[in-house]
């Protein structure tokens, strides 16, 4: 399969799975149950080869959902530059040993 026929197809069965998926949250039975892992399968079997025939774009090409983790990543960035001020761990006591019984006279 060509790279845009992979994508048809993941585009295909993503469509698919969101309709599976709502009819499932609306309150109703689904059809075939083992249809929608068969079907989430399917859809990370096709990304799998399309990433290997170079078909799909990487992660950081991905479109605005990439660019807001980008964001997100300059945020914290800005955050790491402030050094953290770390209280000083307290060493261990050690444990305490178990106080046994008297015996009683009799």
């Amino acid at each position: 399969m060509s790279p845009e026929e992979i994508q048809a197809k993941i585009t295909e069965l993503s469509g698919d799975l969101s309709k599976m998926k709502s009819q499932i949250r609306s309150g109703g039975a689904p059809e075939n149950s083992g249809k929608i892992r068969e079907i989430r399968r399917t859809i990370a079997r096709l990304k799998t080869a399309a990433k290997l025939k170079g078909g799909l774009p990487a992660p950081s090409e991905a479109g605005p959902v990439a660019e807001k983790k980008k964001i997100g990543a300059e945020k914290k960035e800005k955050v790491k530059e402030k050094p953290a001020k770390k209280a000083p761990k307290k060493p261990a006591k050690p444990a305490k040993k178990a106080k046994k019984a008297p015996k009683s006279k009799k």
